[in-house]
């Protein structure tokens, strides 16, 4: 099985759960995807999945993604990802304790099997760093949106995955592949994607708008650069961002031990 192979099976079929239940039945699935096979019959904390095990779960997500799949920015990257999503519940990660299940940071557990699935498949770099992405951060949304987090918190989010759209549909699809189907999300994430890109789209302070400003960067430059753009994804105005940078600045140096200025 090649990566264009299982591209054509993710995004040819409309169902393509029942691709992967034949191959389950004819007893190919462990040989030609054991990182797949490896999710049958893992348990799931019942309060939240009552549809039974991960395999299940994955199936549900894969089906559901597959009726999103034409409006998202990279269809077969986000078909993969929703393969991939819960590889780390199959991993040490999930655990009972007095009786109920918990999969703790399965998001991350499960990246060293995604990476090893996508490299045997031959995926390019593009591809593995996007369903890296999409797999490490898969769960943030629906926590984000349950907790009515603030923007400054999503607006974070959406700057570091791959497709913050992509992410919304896969968590979208996480959480209708399942017993009971959670689907409250989807309005609040897209009306921040919506405030995240105009916050994006608005002037923010470049390192030309620093050096005009008389900041003299040099080893300091990356810190500086990078506490702008924490500034600018708080929704913080370009000349503020500008009288900040040149205070931090002097902090930076005064914390130092340089009082030149």
């Amino acid at each position: 099985m090649t990566v264009t192979d299982l591209e054509k099976i993710l995004l040819g079929e409309e169902k393509p759960s029942e691709y992967f239940e034949a191959i389950r039945g004819s007893g190919e699935l462990e040989n030609m995807f054991p990182e797949i096979y490896a999710l049958i019959g893992v348990p799931q904390n019942t309060d939240y999945h009552k549809e039974g095990d991960v395999w299940t779960h994955t199936m549900m997500v894969l089906d559901e993604a597959a009726g999103r799949r034409d409006k998202v920015n990279f269809p077969f990257g986000f078909m993969l990802s929703a393969l991939c999503h819960d590889f780390g519940k199959a991993v040490s990660t999930t655990v009972s304790e007095d009786g109920t299940v918990h999969s703790y940071e399965h998001e991350t557990a499960g990246l060293p099997v995604v990476r090893t699935f996508l490299e045997r498949l031959g995926a390019d770099e593009k591809l593995k760093f996007y369903v890296l992405s999409m797999t490490r951060l898969h769960m943030d949304p629906n926590i984000m949106a349950r907790a009515g987090s603030k923007m400054k918190k999503t607006n974070k989010l959406f700057d570091t995955v791959a497709d913050p759209f992509d992410l919304i549909e896969l968590a979208v699809c996480d959480g209708l592949g399942k017993i009971p189907k959670c689907d409250d999300s989807e309005e609040f994430l897209l009306d921040r994607l919506a405030k995240f890109n105009e916050t994006m789209a608005r002037p923010y302070a470049s390192l030309k708008d620093l050096t005009d400003a008389g900041m003299v960067l040099s080893d300091d430059k990356d810190e500086i650069l990078s506490y702008a753009h924490k500034l600018r994804l708080a929704g913080v105005d370009r000349e503020s961002q500008i009288r900040h940078c040149i205070s931090y600045q002097k902090t930076l140096k005064k914390n130092a031990g340089d009082d030149t200025d």
